[in-house]
């Protein structure tokens, strides 16, 4: 039986992402941080650096400053002539967050999701939502770039969400939602004295 997380979510996340990871060739499976921009070609995603460029100097604003939260990256649904599609992320976002991003934009190719559309609403234009899907491709890739094989030894040992950040290369952020999601906050706490 496979060693899983605490949660039965994050249980059922675990066997994907492990396929996930599987899909790149590591000479060291151990190897703590793990690169998505490696995996993304495995499961059809080109990616490209997105650019403002050709916008006019008040659009790059918006897109940089005032709508910069409001996106993080996306998979354009046609594919290119050789089957792949283009997946664009938000250049002005930290190399971390670009890193959960494309995760995600992974595992809803991987899982085979409906890619989202724009709907025209009284306030303007905007992408429709399956809750279900996004809480799934989050799940999963957190759990390729944190695996629980790995992440458990390190939480069971008292790393604290800082150092453990450094270590696999990603937010404290991204720490705490898998932390909480695997059903590990108990034992962090205990871990490092807060119990």
């Amino acid at each position: 039986m496979a060693f899983v997380p605490f949660s039965k979510r994050s249980k059922q996340w675990e066997p994907l992402a492990e396929q996930l990871r599987r899909k790149v060739p590591r000479p060291d499976r151990d190897a703590v941080a793990f690169d998505p921009w490696k995996l993304a070609p495995e499961v059809g995603l080109t990616v490209i650096a997105c650019s403002f460029q050709g916008l006019d100097p008040e659009e790059q604003n918006y897109l940089s400053n005032h709508a910069n939260g409001d996106w993080s990256g996306g998979v354009f649904a046609q594919t290119l002539p050789d089957g792949s599609r283009i997946c664009m992320l938000n250049p002005t976002h930290p190399y971390r967050r670009n890193k959960i991003t494309l995760m995600e934009e992974i595992s809803h190719c991987f899982l085979g999701h409906t890619p989202t559309k724009l709907v025209a609403k009284d306030y303007g234009r905007v992408r429709d939502y399956e809750k279900l899907q996004e809480e799934e491709a989050f799940g999963i890739g957190a759990a390729v770039l944190l695996p629980w094989s790995l992440f458990f030894k390190r939480i069971n040992s008292g790393r604290p969400i800082e150092e453990l950040a450094e270590e696999f290369e990603v937010s404290r952020e991204l720490i705490r939602y898998r932390i909480k999601i695997c059903g590990a906050a108990h034992l962090y706490k205990l871990r490092n004295g807060h119990g």
